[in-house]
């Protein structure tokens, strides 16, 4: 099945894009050799889509003129019963990474590229080499529109309000949209001072990672993406129904800290205001949260003199947490980190490998615990002089009980201790 679409994104005139299509099952030599024939400077645009509870179920491969879409099955493997349909899936699978993702030939470019790879091993067993993230060439938000341009090659050169359809829009996930997405980013790929800045990005190569470690890495990420995927579309913030209004701007005091506003360019707040017998709607952007105090912009005007509801609608930004765990990942896919070789991280994730702690400055028999604020229980003392220990076999504690019993206690007198 083939289609022809149209670029709206780059400004200037392009020629028209081939768009072929196949179930995994069914991609051959044949059908891939169109595409490799049309490779130019041995650049490959790549993206993908997912499902729900994040698999993989599409990933486009797209030079400057030809895109090829594989479709993936929910079930990534076929049933035992069925060994033909097995058959021909390995077959696939085997020349897809042979002559593409694992092809020393080609530069494979995908905006996202380590959740790509990571996709590529939890759901299918594949690996890629030569993997360009190009997202890393910027320090904006990875899921801005902002980041998206600067990849791009700048918002000079692009349609802006197709940009932010393409990669946001509600058909993002349709064929023609994730075979436009690999098209951008082979074409950015080759502008001039963006080919520049991407050659310096570190390559992922998954290959070259162990089995042990590419499944944690795989793991951690596809983990992150599902709690981001659970987080909700509407919250409704509970905050105090009086407000100061000024300047095309409503302050409002936030009543629950699990419920507060909070700074983001990617949602938006409706507010519901009472006045009198009538009750209207404005929306607008949080411009500035100290602590309980939210400042909103509002976006028309404000009428009413009592607050009904607040509801923030998008998803909220990653946490720093959640950002700096994505960063790590990906500077180990890049082999830019030293985080696959870490002790504590051994100790958690790679149980079959032996973690090369450092030496202690000064050994000690028995650790001295020392906290005169109150009369630890046996369990408690042994905690502390675990965490205390200089001893390898104690690097690693886990305490637990049911609340109550003084895991809290043990932590700060291991800390005056």
């Amino acid at each position: 099945m083939s289609l022809i679409v149209s670029q709206n994104l780059f400004i200037g005139n392009f020629p028209p894009i081939t768009v072929s299509q196949c179930i995994e099952h069914a991609l051959s030599a044949q059908f891939l050799q169109p595409l490799l024939d049309t490779v130019a400077g041995g650049v490959i645009g790549v993206s993908a889509t997912f499902r729900e509870r994040c698999q993989l179920s599409a990933i486009a491969f797209s030079t400057l003129s030809r895109v090829l879409v594989v479709h993936v099955p929910k079930s990534n493997f076929p049933r035992p019963k069925d060994g033909a349909k097995q058959l021909q899936v390995s077959r696939a699978r085997a020349l897809l990474q042979e002559r593409i993702l694992l092809s020393p030939k080609f530069q494979k470019y995908a905006f996202r590229m380590d959740q790509i790879a990571t996709a590529l091993y939890s759901d299918l067993s594949l690996r890629i080499d030569d993997g360009v993230d190009m997202l890393s060439v910027t320090i904006d938000d990875r899921r801005s529109l902002q980041a998206l341009m600067v990849c791009m090659g700048g918002e000079t050169t692009l349609h802006k309000e197709n940009v932010k359809a393409l990669f946001f829009g509600p058909g993002k996930d349709a064929a023609p949209g994730v075979a436009l997405r690999a098209w951008v980013a082979c074409r950015a790929a080759t502008v001039k001072h963006m080919s520049d800045r991407f050659s310096s990005i570190s390559r992922i190569n998954t290959s070259a990672l162990p089995k042990a470690h590419l499944t944690v890495l795989a793991k951690l990420f596809r983990d992150g993406e599902r709690l981001e995927a659970m987080k909700p579309t509407h919250v409704k913030n509970e905050v105090q129904s009086q407000f100061t209004a000024k300047k095309g701007a409503v302050d409002l005091t936030c009543s629950r800290f699990p419920t507060r506003i909070r700074l983001s360019s990617n949602q938006v707040i409706q507010l519901e205001m009472e006045g009198g017998k009538t009750t209207t709607s404005v929306t607008g952007r949080a411009r500035k949260v100290v602590g309980r105090n939210a400042r909103v912009a509002v976006n028309g005007p404000i009428k009413g003199d009592k607050i009904v509801s607040v509801t923030t609608i998008g998803k909220e930004a990653p946490t720093c947490a959640e950002s700096l765990r994505e960063d790590v990942i990906r500077k180990a896919l890049q082999n830019a980190t030293t985080l696959l070789s870490q002790p504590f991280f051994k100790s958690v994730w790679l149980p079959g490998e032996s973690p090369l702690w450092p030496v202690p400055k000064a050994q000690r028999t028995k650790p001295l615990v020392y906290f005169p604020g109150r009369a630890l229980n046996i369990s408690q003392e042994k905690a502390v002089e675990n965490i205390l220990s200089t001893s390898n076999e104690d690097r690693l504690v886990t305490i637990q009980g049911p609340p109550g019993t003084g895991k809290t206690t043990v932590i700060a007198a291991a800390v005056i201790s």
